[in-house]
């Protein structure tokens, strides 16, 4: 189709609904190859050989014993292996280093039914639970927070010019501020007494 178009043979508009079939065909037309040739064309992949990843393992772990090495010298130089304590943040820091090489587990592989039935469970328990929590947190809202967000509200109630705010509707917020305020002002008087 393109072809026939950059040819300007059979040049026939499409709508947005057409374009988007021939992009799906196009799209299901893309093998993983082809996309797999694609980022190695780029060169930004980094090769994957045996050997390269041997290098690179072995220059990871080159790193790591100069790292230990550079911190038992320091260890050292500052006297620390005199210190009762120095011996033990020695092990500490090596242990810390020895803890890098050790990999993290990032997946878990599922053995049964069962496994996925418990963690579905699991988890909707957690979900309830935290909404249980939410629900008994009630924010507590100070007076002059409260003061302030009413002000503003009736500061914008008096700038609309729609007939949908009703002025009836602006003395009950009024109301509401002038009850507010001499809350406000017992508790003042209350905490200055």
């Amino acid at each position: 189709m393109l072809e026939l178009f950059e040819k300007d043979i059979n040049k026939e508009k499409i709508n947005i609904k057409e374009s988007i079939d021939y992009l799906t065909d196009a799209w299901e037309n893309v093998t993983e190859e082809t996309i797999h040739n694609c980022w190695i064309k780029t060169g930004i992949l980094p090769s994957s050989t045996n050997e390269d990843i041997t290098d690179a393992t072995q220059a990871q772990r080159e790193k790591i014993d100069d790292e230990v090495a550079n911190i038992n010298q320091i260890i050292r130089e500052l006297g620390a292996t005199e210190d009762p304590y120095g011996a033990v943040l020695a092990d500490a820091i090596n242990d810390y280093f020895l803890d890098l090489e050790k990999e993290i587990p990032t997946e878990d592989v599922l053995v049964d039914d069962n496994d996925i039935v418990r963690l579905v469970q699991e988890e909707m328990c957690d979900g309830e639970i935290n909404e249980i929590d939410s629900e008994k947190e009630e924010i507590q809202v100070s007076l002059n927070n409260a003061l302030k967000s009413i002000q503003t509200w009736i500061s914008f109630f008096e700038q609309q010019q729609s007939d949908e705010f009703n002025i009836d509707d602006l003395y009950i917020f009024k109301k509401y501020f002038k009850i507010t305020k001499r809350l406000e002002f017992q508790l003042e008087i209350g905490t200055v007494l």
